[in-house]
């Protein structure tokens, strides 16, 4: 009976400990949740997958090579994205001495849908079958492509925030700090137009 005693105390003890470490401000339970996110256990808020974005994104590009991605430059972000992890791997094998963060799948999920949001979606323009053959084996995202943009809850709030909007049309500078306001019109899909000025590099 004792060692019963001892061992619900314990757990009791370890519970608390947990929910302290989760709920309480500090370096640790920071930590903790950041992975559960990077692992799928917990959701991203629409600006924490924007900070997400910037972070991991502008190790490798800069914020005006981001900006003017468009349907003419390649395929759809959810089919571009998976493929950055590759060369983060590469890096990592080649230049062992660069440290570049890398991303999980679940990340991978909300850097699409914040890419989708403030530079463009043209998924609809592709194939649904050449889509799903880019995305590879990556299952996480063929099924956000196979999610409609009003069930995707990061890319359809950002899609509605304007100020946060830094696609070629735009005439947006950078992925600047989001302001707290949202805009009242929603951004749309992606379109180009002949003779925008738009550069191709």
């Amino acid at each position: 009976m004792k060692k019963i005693q001892i061992l619900l105390t314990g757990l009791v003890l370890l519970a608390g400990l947990a929910i302290g470490i989760v709920t309480i401000p500090n370096p640790l339970g920071s930590y903790v949740i950041g992975e559960a996110k990077a692992a799928g256990y917990m959701k991203y808020t629409p600006i924490e997958a924007f900070d997400l974005a910037k972070d991991i994104c502008t190790q490798c590009h800069t914020e005006d090579r981001i900006r003017m991605y468009c349907p003419r430059c390649g395929p759809p972000f959810v089919a571009v994205v998976p493929h950055m992890q590759t060369f983060v791997d590469n890096y990592r094998k080649t230049k062992p001495k660069l440290k570049v963060r890398g991303m999980t799948e679940p990340q991978a999920v909300a850097i699409v849908q914040v890419y989708n949001a403030i530079v463009g979606n043209w998924e609809t323009d592709f194939r649904e079958q050449d889509i799903l053959k880019l995305i590879g084996g990556y299952k996480l995202l063929s099924k956000l492509y196979l999610t409609p943009v009003e069930e995707r809850p990061i890319e359809y709030a950002l899609s509605n925030r304007e100020d946060l909007n830094i696609g070629h049309l735009s005439g947006a500078s950078g992925l600047g700090a989001p302001k707290e306001k949202p805009a009242k019109k929603a951004a749309g899909d992606h379109k180009h137009k002949e003779g925008d000025g738009h550069d191709h590099e």
